[in-house]
């Protein structure tokens, strides 16, 4: 007999894809690791698991443990809400997420569906003016709009962990158990490709996966030519780029969340290194890419009509990006990068879908 007892056992695992007919003229090899796979739908399957794993055994930033009656608390832009409910569910744990107003057109879209179906308790975030003033809101919006409604969000998630001793906030945007989770990832690609890695990236936000991805291979002593990763064009809220392509040095951590965080009064944002500023400071990636919606629309259009992959924008935006890197590295050569996730979270959007991560 041959099965599993829980479904966080299914958790990656993922099958690696050459694509053979958007990749057949790119030059290099082009693969890409079908997360979208994973049981929620995305590769956050593997943050939220160890996340949470971290948290039952205390190890969290500020020491506080999870007990088996307790609380997740976190904020999503849209995976890592369905990827900690259906954790939660398994685990037999409560889960309360909050999603960033600014996403919502209506009163719900197919990212709080979704993580509603697995039991949690779902909420959209308080609006900035909550606690910021009028002024502050309109100032720090001129700089990156969506920035005052994240940190927004995780000011919910902060005071829902102050007010209750068995609640625990995961932030993925500072804990390393993302890191670690997305490790698993890398060597699975290892061994897939018997350790021949030209280039490796994906998309960046917190940078847990890049990160991941970067370090988990240097552990097993794979250094790959080139690292990039790829950002929403005009939503740049974790790396600010000043071009469509920057080399190391030429993009930076933006410091708009830093800046809004200290007005609202959320000290762990200021006072903690996040993921992303390791992660630089670590030298990845290498090169770093704007995508626009558009772009990212095209090719994950392409990805379900071509290799029948039923993906989102972001993956969409990967893709784009590795097929140019392919173009520049030529035969020979394997680039990698994530399908990061299934399309079903974006049906609400159709036709006019967003690059989000």
């Amino acid at each position: 007999m041959n099965y599993i007892n829980n479904i966080t056992e299914a958790i990656g695992h993922t099958p690696l894809l050459k694509l053979n007919k958007i990749g057949k003229d790119a030059g290099a090899n082009v693969f890409v690791k079908l997360e979208h796979l994973n049981p929620s739908g995305s590769y956050k399957d593997r943050m939220a698991l160890a996340m949470v794993n971290a948290a039952e055994e205390g190890n969290t930033w500020n020491g506080k443990k999870l007990p088996a009656d307790g609380v997740v608390v976190e904020a999503s832009a849209g995976n890592t809400a369905p990827a900690l409910a259906l954790v939660c569910a398994a685990k037999g744990l409560k889960a309360r997420l909050v999603l960033y107003r600014y996403q919502f057109e209506g009163e719900t879209n197919s990212r709080m569906q979704i993580t509603q179906a697995f039991g949690p308790e779902v909420t959209v975030s308080s609006e900035p003016g909550d606690y910021l003033t009028e002024e502050q809101v309109a100032e720090f919006s001129k700089e990156e709009p969506d920035i005052p409604h994240v940190i927004a969000a995780k000011m919910d998630c902060q005071r829902m962990e102050d007010g209750d001793p068995k609640t625990v906030w995961v932030d993925q945007i500072y804990n390393m158990a993302n890191l670690d989770g997305q490790k698993s990832m890398a060597r699975e690609i290892y061994d897939q490709l018997d350790g021949k890695i030209d280039a490796i990236g994906c998309s960046v936000a917190a940078g847990g996966t890049l990160y991941g991805l970067c370090e988990g291979l240097a552990e097993l002593g794979v250094h790959p030519e080139m690292t990039f990763g790829v950002v929403p064009s005009g939503s740049e809220c974790y790396l600010s780029l000043p071009k469509r392509e920057c080399s190391y040095g030429e993009y930076k951590v933006s410091d708009a969340r830093h800046k809004v965080a200290a007005a609202m009064g959320l000290d762990k944002w200021v006072t903690e290194e996040s993921i992303i500023h390791k992660m630089v400071k670590a030298g990845y990636p290498d090169k770093c890419f704007l995508v626009t919606d558009e772009e990212a629309r095209a090719m994950a259009n392409r990805l379900c009509r071509e290799e029948g992959i039923f993906c989102g924008m972001s993956s969409g935006a990967n893709v784009l990006i590795a097929l140019e890197i392919a173009k520049r590295l030529g035969p020979g050569k394997n680039v990698v990068t994530t399908i990061v996730d299934r399309r079903d979270r974006y049906l609400c959007e159709m036709p006019y879908e967003k690059y989000v991560v």
